[in-house]
């Protein structure tokens, strides 16, 4: 696997591996035919251990297919996904099972990614459950990941639904931690939470991030967000990357339409939200 992306300077292979990813939906027929549809076409990125890549664009632009698609919640047509060495595009479901705890997904509704009845113990014990951790292990981890985002261990056995929607997105991290996982891929996992909370959360993945030495793929439309917390930038559109290239440089030269695009609109979003916040001062 050779490393011809952004960021592949640095040493050893990458954790993750993505070559010509593909998927296609049917929607629908017509004429009697089955409508397949592309969602995601030849798709190339790698990611690092302890680095970030962001995956932007417009809705529909295929970002979150490769997501769940990397997270291996949807199986792609073609390609590879090499997660630490192992192609895990076609296993099925018994041989990824030791491999899922190498890989966790954060989605942007926390409330709706769990179990409502669940307490928070039995919430970040269900991974352990299944991997077949015992009874004391799991609450010895459930109590140390609760401490490392931030919650107090004495609400383990809180109900899901008694938390606020930035202490369940913690509590949702901390279901991911508990497996101990390479790498998180971060679905808009924090446009549903307001600004100072969305800020919170940013720097303890950050911290999570620094101490652990774990990849983000991080799929958002928040290029502020972006900026902050992405080694590698990469813009979709239409299933495709367009451009990809370290953050920052992407951000100050863009050359495809689309990147400029969706940078203008944010500039433009961002200076709406400026002069509504004068007129209000």
């Amino acid at each position: 696997m050779a490393s011809n992306f952004p960021g592949s300077e640095r040493q050893g292979h990458p954790l993750l591996h993505v070559q010509k990813l593909s998927k296609h939906y049917v929607r629908g027929r017509e004429w009697g035919k089955s409508v397949a549809v592309t969602a995601v076409c030849d798709v190339d990125f790698e990611i690092h251990a302890g680095q970030t890549l962001a995956l932007v664009g417009a809705s529909g632009a295929g970002k979150s297919t490769v997501a769940r698609c990397v997270a291996r919640l949807e199986r792609p047509d073609s390609g590879e996904i090499w997660l630490d060495g192992t192609d895990i595009a076609r296993l099925n479901s018994r041989d990824l099972l030791p491999i899922r705890s190498n890989i966790q997904m954060i989605f942007q509704d926390a409330e709706t990614s769990m179990n409502p009845r669940f307490s928070a113990a039995e919430v970040i014990e269900e991974p352990l459950q299944i991997q077949g951790a015992s009874r004391s292990e799991r609450r010895d981890i459930a109590t140390a990941v609760m401490r490392e985002v931030g919650l107090p261990a004495e609400w383990l056995k809180r109900p899901v639904l008694e938390f606020s929607g930035g202490q369940q997105q913690r509590l949702a991290i901390a279901r991911a931690l508990s497996t101990r996982p390479k790498m998180l891929v971060l679905d808009e996992a924090l446009s549903s939470l307001d600004l100072s909370t969305q800020a919170q959360i940013a720097n303890l993945l950050l911290d999570l991030q620094s101490a652990h030495s774990m990849a983000y793929l991080l799929i958002s439309h928040d290029l502020t967000l972006v900026a902050r917390m992405a080694d590698v930038l990469s813009v979709m559109s239409d299933g495709r990357i367009v451009e990809m290239g370290a953050t920052q440089q992407v951000i100050a030269d863009p050359k495809h339409a689309q990147t400029q695009r969706l940078l203008a609109s944010a500039r433009a979003a961002e200076s709406k939200f400026d002069l509504a916040s004068g007129a209000s001062a």
